[in-house]
């Protein structure tokens, strides 16, 4: 799944991939499709996007980033607030995942990738309301960031699976903030949640955990 957007015209903004050592041109690179908070962009040779890399590279990325580029990722934030899809989604289709994100873009892209991977999908802004909504679909698995407005990720898994209609559905924790395995190990003992997920999260590993928890789509064409 590759981003449609068309590249501004404007000053190149010359970088080394990290991943293949290769020069390219991050001005008119593509956006990444990562589930993150804070997107980046990928290498136009070995499509490589450095969302993995450390805070302060990332942050020396835009630092020194020209106003074309600026502008095409505040352009991009306001078009992702102004068209998200609706909560509502495809809950027809199974196995069917609901996704909590506060962030619009994560949510946005979570929805794309599931779709494309033949998952139904609702979508929620917050743990309260992915709960209303897990009791209306009884969805086959939750996928939830864990630091979300009005109730985390980690009081909705609990919530979850101390509901006798909801206990047996999957909750997989979404985070950037829990580097060390101890910390990730707690926080699932504390929320009683199935798995955990570092942010950012690539969509070939989102397709491999999905698949492991749950029974995979059949594909366009497939019988």
């Amino acid at each position: 799944m590759k981003d449609q957007e068309a590249p501004q015209d404007g000053e190149p903004y010359a970088r080394l991939c990290g991943r293949c050592g290769r020069p390219y041109d991050a001005a008119s690179s593509d956006w990444c499709e990562c589930i993150t908070d804070h997107p980046t962009l990928v290498c136009p040779h070995c499509r490589a996007c450095f969302c993995d890399a450390g805070r302060e590279e990332i942050t020396a990325f835009w630092n020194d980033a020209p106003p074309s580029l600026w502008k095409r990722r505040l352009k991009r934030r306001l078009e992702r607030e102004e068209e998200p899809p609706s909560q509502e989604g495809n809950p027809l289709r199974r196995p069917l995942i609901l996704v909590a994100d506060d962030n619009d873009d994560a949510r946005l892209i979570s929805f794309r990738v599931l779709e494309e991977l033949g998952y139904g999908v609702v979508l929620a802004k917050d743990g309260m309301e992915a709960y209303v909504l897990a009791c209306k679909y009884l969805p086959d698995l939750i996928l939830t960031d864990q630091v979300m407005p009005h109730m985390d990720g980690r009081n909705l898994s609990r919530m979850v699976k101390s509901s006798p209609e909801l206990s047996g559905v999957r909750v997989i924790l979404m985070t950037g903030l829990y580097k060390r395995d101890r910390e990730r190990i707690e926080l699932l003992r504390e929320s009683l949640a199935d798995d955990f997920l570092p942010k950012p999260i690539s969509f070939e590993k989102l397709g491999e955990v999905l698949a492991g928890w749950l029974k995979r789509p059949e594909g366009p064409g497939e019988p």
